[in-house]
């Protein structure tokens, strides 16, 4: 399986600043765009990191933790401990919220019945019923515009 980086990139920049975005959004916090672009490039940084090198550093809880602190802080600059604890509270559910969405949604489409075809990613199987794409072979594509 080929990985690419500069994809795994820009994905964790763009989920970390959904996440801290809708951080903001629950938390009724104004968070500046740059601030978090700054705070979700931290994080997909530790990413690549731990994809490159086998370093024991990057599977550390407490560095994990220390990360998520050091994200919420950049992005939200809170004033007082209270406020920070509030933010990574919210952080964390609204990841793990996101995190269970994908999960679900990968155990409703089931990843034996994705296949790829040049730049077309295809779903096989899904029941018409429950479906949200309909077409007439019960194979439903989706184009990458990238």
């Amino acid at each position: 399986m080929t990985i690419y980086l500069d994809v795994v990139f820009i994905e964790n920049i763009c989920m970390n600043s959904i996440i801290l975005f809708a951080t903001g959004l629950v938390t009724k916090t104004k968070c500046k765009i740059i601030r978090n672009l700054i705070s979700s490039t931290i994080g997909a940084v530790y990413v690549i990191g731990a994809y490159i090198t086998n370093n024991e550093l990057y599977t550390n809880s407490i560095i994990k933790i220390g990360l998520s602190i050091a994200m919420v802080y950049i992005a939200f600059y809170p004033n007082n401990i209270k406020s920070a604890f509030k933010y990574i509270v919210i952080f964390y559910l609204t990841s793990f919220v996101f995190g269970g969405c994908a999960f679900a949604l990968l155990y409703y489409i089931k990843p034996q019945n994705i296949f790829y075809n040049n730049s077309r990613t295809a779903f096989r199987n899904i029941s018409n019923k429950n479906s949200l794409f309909r077409s007439n072979d019960r194979t439903y594509y989706f184009k990458y515009f990238f």
